[in-house]
């Protein structure tokens, strides 16, 4: 750290000490949707589209869907929206594979179809370094020490669970090796940190196919776009992970469960349905899912908590 950044940071810390204590945030509250009224709940991804105009795209998509009234509520976190889906609070989610799997180990849910994103019905998580960096792989990070990593959030899957459990099957003790553990939030500012120099290492995902080694990291593309990722490189990447699903709580009709599915498939055959595919799953398309698919997962998060 710069003398400058020291300086600045000293400045704020004294202002903070001065200044009268903020109360803390309030809980998240699910208010009561309006009687005939669908809930949906999903948590923002990378992309191109911002909260709102991702959960307004969910949001009709199920109007057209069921012909019912829908609203979508955007949750700040996956175990919050897991928790809702769980009591039965929210009707349709559109969850990160980790999400699902926690939310299955609380109650019973239905898979109704996954994401396709690049052709594929499944994705990795990269563990990243600056380019300039001299650790080319595990063995070279497993030696070295004093690092920082920057993650996403305790609860996401490529940004922190996978890749952390990657460290540890192959004998690498997370603390021993990062003096400085920071989670940022999103796949966007741990990609900005890696690249500033403000973190050694990085997790997020990649979807990227052909040969390997994977040298894609799309989680930065939309933090660092054109040539800005060329300013990283990929340190080690998992085993493939199931795409996101789209589900619905138990007791949710068979038939609109059935018509959920259809609408959700027929999206990639229109230049509209393509529109609303992008907005609101960031996604190509659908294809079939069955909730066996999400063993990887669960074998991962078993992992993580040895």
């Amino acid at each position: 750290m710069s003398r400058t950044l020291v300086v600045a940071s000293l400045a704020a810390a004294a202002l903070s000490a001065c200044a009268t204590a903020k109360p803390a945030p309030k809980p998240f509250e699910l208010t009561a949707a309006p009687a005939g009224t669908l809930t949906a709940g999903l948590i923002v991804s990378s992309g191109t589209t911002t909260a709102q105009e991702q959960s307004d795209a969910f949001a009709l998509f199920l109007q057209k869907a069921l012909a019912k009234p829908a609203r979508a509520v955007v949750f700040p976190d996956y175990d919050t929206l897991a928790d809702a889906l769980a009591a039965g609070k929210v009707d349709v989610a559109f969850l990160a594979p980790m999400a699902y799997v926690r939310t299955t180990a609380q109650a019973k849910i239905t898979p109704v179809a996954k994401v396709l994103r690049n052709g594929q019905a499944t994705y990795r998580s990269v563990l990243f370094g600056p380019a300039a960096s001299a650790i080319n792989n595990l063995d070279e990070l497993k030696k070295a020490n004093e690092l920082k990593v920057a993650w996403v959030d305790p609860s996401s899957a490529t940004g922190y669970i996978f890749a952390k459990a990657l460290l540890m099957q192959k004998g690498i003790n997370p603390a021993g090796v990062f003096k400085d553990q920071a989670f940022l939030a999103s796949h966007d500012a741990v990609c900005r940190a890696v690249a500033e120099g403000q973190a050694q290492v990085g997790a997020s995902y990649s979807i990227a196919t052909g040969a390997e080694p994977v040298k894609e990291i799309t989680g930065c593309q939309n933090a660092l776009p054109g040539a800005g990722a060329a300013a990283l490189k990929v340190i080690a990447v998992t085993d493939a992970i199931p795409n996101d699903v789209l589900a619905v709580k138990d007791g949710f009709p068979e038939e609109a469960r059935a018509a959920l599915d259809a609408a959700a498939r027929a999206l990639s055959q229109s230049d509209e349905g393509k529109k609303t595919l992008a907005a609101a799953f960031h996604a190509e398309g659908f294809t079939d899912v069955r909730d066996e698919d999400y063993a990887p997962v669960r074998a991962a998060l078993l992992v993580f908590k040895q």
